[in-house]
């Protein structure tokens, strides 16, 4: 992406006023790929992927919050929620949640245990609790198993939040993947 392509998709960040500094209409004229549902963010996801940049990372989340992701986005969002070289994790996280897709299980468990710089701050360990979410909303048998395994975790942080999830389990069905 160019930089001034970089500052289109920042610019569709919508503010605490309900506005954004572009309208859908004027960046989906300057890109007309964002009207097919998730086309353009898969595009600029996988892009970035490949050039390891942070910022196009970035900005395709928030053209695929804006226009939407799709299960096209799930292999490569499970991959990124791997490596160290971006710092959106968290936002990574819960796209999956979003999108409860089963084949997200297995990174989003492994992704609880992972400990990136950026987040060094944290004591809470946010990114763990967002895995949890997550887990418990895809809602699948596997994920279930996950958050049991993770009550195990030697981070009783870990472990409390994985056992809320499934304290509350039955109680959150609505939430879960239909």
């Amino acid at each position: 992406m160019t930089l001034e392509e970089l500052q289109l998709a920042r610019d569709l960040v919508i503010y605490p006023n309900g506005k954004s500094r572009i309208s859908l209409e004027e960046f989906a004229r300057r890109y007309p790929l964002a009207l097919e549902q998730g086309k353009l963010a898969l595009k600029v996801i996988e892009e970035a992927n490949r050039k390891q940049s942070d910022d196009e990372v970035g900005a395709a989340l928030i053209i695929g919050a804006t226009f939407g992701f799709t299960a096209e986005h799930v292999p490569v969002l499970c991959e990124l929620l791997h490596v160290d070289w971006h710092s959106c994790h968290e936002d990574i996280v819960s796209t999956l949640q979003k999108l409860k897709d089963p084949r997200a299980v297995n990174a989003v468990y492994r992704a609880t245990f992972v400990k990136h710089e950026y987040l060094a701050y944290d004591e809470f360990l946010g990114l763990a609790r967002k895995c949890t979410w997550a887990l418990a909303d895809i809602g699948t048998s596997d994920a279930l198993a996950k958050l049991h395994l993770l009550t195990a975790s030697d981070k009783s942080v870990i472990a409390g939040y994985a056992k809320e999830r499934i304290d509350n389990w039955d109680k959150e069905q609505k939430r879960k993947r239909a």
